[in-house]
């Protein structure tokens, strides 16, 4: 059986910089992250390059895997497929920034591969604030699970 994680993308210096209502979005990841610590469940922080540093604002422990990527897409990226297979890793749950460049296209990266991904409503964001709400339902129509933090936790 394939181990499910955490995939926290791109919740850098540079792009939560510019995004308003952070205080929410890092709410309800950082819920998400303290349940997955809490089941003993992987929790990998996605990083691009050019963005910055990981928020410090982030509940990150020590032993959680930090993945350095140049596409959009976390599953392109050899660090993420070395990090994948060590781990054995074969379920995703996704949160992060942007909703509309890597958080879908990491989605979309999940699908293409097959394996399956659940995407937290409520736990992803864009400075463009409708592109929530588009990409939940363009992801859930692709095939991708959607659940806010709250239904996610309590399951």
């Amino acid at each position: 059986m394939s181990q499910t994680a955490l995939l926290v993308v791109d919740i850098q210096t540079g792009t939560l910089a510019p995004l308003i209502g952070k205080e929410s979005l890092l709410k309800n990841v950082n819920e998400l992250i303290d349940h997955f610590h809490h089941e003993e469940l992987p929790v990998i922080f996605i990083k691009k390059v050019g963005y910055g540093e990981l928020s410090k604002q982030l509940h990150r422990e020590a032993n959680d895997p930090v993945v350095t990527k140049v596409p959009m897409n976390t599953f392109k990226a050899p660090e993420f497929q070395t990090v994948m297979k060590e781990q054995g890793l074969g379920n995703f749950v996704v949160v992060g920034l942007m909703s509309n460049a890597c958080v879908q296209a990491t989605c979309k990266g999940a699908l293409a591969e097959k394996f399956p991904v659940t995407l937290i409503e409520d736990a992803h964001d864009s400075v463009i604030k409708p592109m929530r709400n588009i990409w939940n339902k363009k992801l859930k129509g692709l095939g991708v699970t959607t659940m806010t933090t709250k239904e996610y936790i309590e399951k």
